[in-house]
């Protein structure tokens, strides 16, 4: 980021003719965003911010917009643009076989949608395919879990997934840049309906995987389990499944170097303080003793890395006594495949007592940390490539289109 006095691009009609002083003042958001009109986006270039994503600097005049009670002119048209959210739903929709028309109804032009899809890098189907899409019926079938299934779907839902009524289903959605977090998705959900996934645009990683899938009425529960989940907690044969479920989404296994020792420990972090202090409560009742902390959240950091609407806490349990690790840890039926690994070699260095195994345990840890690091790295490429590599084609698509249009012309 940069604040200095030379001349602002992109803004001529400043009366200073120089870059503002960062941090933003008041009057001088309101000279910019009121009177001269400037976007977000505008007055981002204007105070010289430069981060990864232009996205990230707009996001953070944004926040300075509100934090200074400037209200955001024209809310209607805002209402009117076209969101990722919905982009996001249009591509599942168009996936699923619905045509432009179909998808764009009443909020937005076939056009629109066309241009939108494209943008995105989704590969366009011909009529015909389109028609056939339409007419196919994808099948889903109802949960047939156990209690302890459906508590661990819970968790994990509460701390991983997003979920929305769509229709008389249940969309259930993933954005990741973990491979193996993706495979536990599928493995839950590919019997019971339809899963898409596209690469995406993000913001911390620049791109990640999303995937979605429809599912009927009967897993009605998962939506229940983003604002309550007390039924799971309280229940003594369901907590540790629900936990499990909450652990692979939230938690976290790792070694804690002390001087020349070490030991592993576990944490556990959201932002949701009534939940982790319920947490904490079944876990107190069953005798562990933990560390439960709030720990403030620099608002401008985390802007700056593209969170939006950042809480100010996020609230922490630390388990770090030996006995306690050892004893969660074997209890808990974790299913994300890092967290398996994670947990079998830290239960393999508590077994062993002599120097020289603890420390070729420890080497087995750093290689399994490298690579999950590397496979993580291979799937975020691998998002990027496809992205890129279905937009050009899209590219090129379009200007061969135009290429045509110009010649009849001439």
């Amino acid at each position: 980021m940069t604040a200095n006095s030379e001349p602002v691009d992109g803004a001529n009609d400043n009366t200073s003719g120089v870059k503002p002083v960062w941090p933003p003042t008041k009057e001088d958001l309101e000279r910019l965003y009121l009177e001269q009109k400037l976007s977000a986006s505008k007055i981002a270039t204007a105070y010289g911010l430069k981060y990864a994503s232009a996205k990230t600097a707009e996001s953070t005049i944004l926040y300075h917009l509100k934090r200074n009670g400037i209200v955001r002119r024209d809310a209607a048209a805002h209402v009117r643009k076209v969101t990722e959210t919905m982009e996001d739903d249009w591509i599942v929709r168009y996936q699923k076989g619905e045509s432009l028309k179909q998808i764009a109804g009443d909020t937005a032009s076939p056009v629109t949608v066309f241009h939108h899809l494209r943008k995105r890098g989704i590969k366009l189907r011909d009529k015909v395919e389109a028609q056939i899409k339409a007419v196919t019926i994808h099948k889903k079938t109802s949960f047939q879990g156990s209690p302890k299934d459906r508590a661990y779907l819970a968790g994990l839902t509460r701390g991983d997934f997003a979920v929305a009524k769509h229709g008389r289903a249940v969309r259930v959605r993933l954005g990741t840049t973990h491979p193996d977090m993706a495979d536990l998705f599928r493995q839950l959900f590919s019997r019971h309906g339809p899963i898409y996934e596209y690469p995406k645009p993000a913001l911390l990683t620049e791109y990640e995987w999303m995937l979605d899938c429809d599912l009927d009425s009967s897993f009605g529960f998962l939506a229940k389990s983003k604002t309550e989940v007390s039924e799971y907690i309280q229940d003594s044969d369901l907590f540790m499944s629900f936990l499990a479920g909450f652990f692979d989404a939230e938690g976290t296994v790792y070694f804690h170097k002390k001087r020349s020792k070490g030991a592993f420990e576990l944490s556990i972090v959201n932002t949701d303080a009534e939940l982790i202090q319920e947490i904490g409560q079944e876990l107190s009742r069953r005798g562990y003793a933990f560390k439960l902390e709030r720990v403030k959240i620099d608002q401008e950091k985390m802007i700056k890395r593209g969170i939006k609407n950042p809480g100010e806490f996020i609230w922490r349990i630390m388990l770090w006594r030996f006995e306690d690790v050892c004893k969660l840890m074997a209890k808990l039926p974790v299913r994300h495949p890092e967290k398996v690994a994670k947990i079998k070699i830290a239960l393999s260095f508590a077994g062993f007592t002599e120097g020289r195994q603890k420390s070729e345990v420890l080497q087995e840890w750093e290689k399994l940390l490298s690579q999950i690091r590397h496979r993580r790295d291979q799937y975020v490429a691998l998002a990027r490539e496809t992205y890129e590599r279905r937009t050009d084609a899209e590219k090129r698509l379009e200007a061969n289109i135009d290429s045509v249009q110009a010649n009849k012309l001439i």
